[in-house]
């Protein structure tokens, strides 16, 4: 008897030795069962991904994701990491823990590390532009059209540049001045407004009996519909033909302008001092250049350009070309987009 319970009892030793072997293999070291647990988290991420229809990333903690059930019917999948952890649940339902702890995520792509949100800022576009000029006679108003192809929801911006003119008005009204700038014999205003579906095809712009002017209207598409401007700014100034230092050059503030900013820059001068073919300022696209009154004593110019983000470093500093001298002003401005 004494034999058989010792023989009993290395036989209970010899099985508790095996389930505790297959009990580690079964339970994995915490570090295995966290890389157990991320794949798995991982694998349900993914799975979700696969089948989004949409996908909103713009919550402060959470990220919503619609897709079609198995009933091709439509569900909203949210996952939130904040105080309970990373939690997941369905079209409202109770959330499901998928880790007591909130993960640090890095998305990597191709190797590189992306943005852990999908929201993106629309870059503003100038979609349309329209000009007018008056042509040197004893005229008191001269009448713009909007732009063809604008729409309601664009940011509409009137640049007004005018000689002998005094008080310039513009009918219907609807127009909030923005900002403006002087020199000598010139001046040039900037308005802006929302175009709506009740916008008039066109406006008629009053001033003093006799006066000079070059007008332009741009639609901009995607502009921030909150507040669009970003930063402007204005100089003044005298070009001396052959010295390219007092041409005016383009203004932009390093500090607030980005990558998707539509850069806006207004010139107006006394006289034609710039080629009619270009406004020649380098890393700058033509938007709009006429001559008001042209080859009479009230001659007047108005040039537009842009481009999209900050000007790139250049061995020179970008100016405009101008072929005589004339007193001139600039206003500068950074429009801003509108988030997806």
């Amino acid at each position: 008897m004494i034999a058989a319970m010792t023989g009993a009892s290395l036989l209970m030793v010899t099985l508790a030795s095996t389930v505790i072997l297959s009990t580690s293999l079964v339970e994995p070291t915490d570090e295995d069962g966290r890389r157990t647990r991320d794949r798995m988290i991982l694998d349900r991420i993914n799975h979700d991904l696969r089948y989004a229809t949409r996908i909103d990333a713009t919550g402060s903690y959470d990220v919503s994701i619609e897709r079609a059930d198995l009933a091709n019917q439509p569900e909203t999948l949210v996952y939130e990491a904040y105080l309970n952890g990373l939690t997941r649940s369905v079209s409202g339902g109770e959330n499901t823990q998928l880790d007591p702890v909130s993960p640090t995520v890095e998305l990597q792509v191709d190797g590189y590390t992306a943005p852990t949100t999908g929201q993106q800022t629309l870059r503003p576009r100038i979609r349309a532009v329209s000009t007018a000029v008056t042509g040197g006679g004893s005229s008191s108003s001269l009448t713009i059209d909007v732009p063809d192809g604008a729409r309601p929801g664009d940011l509409l911006l009137l640049a007004v540049v005018s000689r002998n003119a005094f008080f310039v008005s513009a009918s219907p009204s609807g127009w909030q001045d923005l900002d403006y700038r002087f020199n000598t014999g010139i001046l040039m205003e900037l308005y802006g407004q929302w175009m709506t579906a009740s916008t008039p095809d066109a406006y008629t712009l009053n001033f003093f009996w006799g006066g000079d002017l070059a007008v332009a209207i741009l639609a901009i598409e995607h502009a921030n519909s909150s507040w669009p401007f970003g930063w402007a700014g204005a100089s003044a100034g005298t070009s001396i033909a052959g010295i390219t230092s007092t041409y005016p050059r383009p203004l932009e503030n390093t500090a607030t302008i980005g990558e998707r900013t539509l850069n806006l820059q207004f010139i107006a001068s006394t006289g034609a001092p710039t080629p009619p073919t270009s406004l020649g300022i380098a890393s700058f696209t033509d938007c709009v250049n006429r001559v008001g009154s042209q080859g009479t004593t009230g001659e007047c110019s108005l040039g537009v350009a842009s481009r999209t983000g900050p000007m790139p470093s250049l061995t020179t500093t970008p100016h405009v070309l101008h072929q005589q001298s004339a007193s001139w002003v600039t206003i500068a401005v950074e429009v801003e987009g509108e988030d997806e």
